[in-house]
């Protein structure tokens, strides 16, 4: 696989959109990989931090609704 940017060969890919990346384009962002009701029905998540980002997409920052999945 090939960097997306330069046709390097890719170190990684990204987490959000699968594009490869070599070592000088990649970024890092955190993601979230689950949401749950914890202690006193106080929302909880578990946050991986450092992830590999390509930098060019751009995940959203709220969730989107998705009616047509039921």
């Amino acid at each position: 696989m090939l960097c997306h940017k330069c046709d390097k060969p890719a170190r990684g890919v990204c987490k959000f959109c699968g594009r490869g990346v070599c070592e000088d384009h990649n970024s890092k962002m955190p993601i979230i990989l689950s949401v749950y009701v914890g202690e006193h029905h106080t929302p909880k998540t578990i946050v991986v931090a450092d992830v590999l980002w390509c930098g060019t997409c751009k995940p959203q920052p709220e969730p989107i609704p998705m009616p047509e999945i039921y």
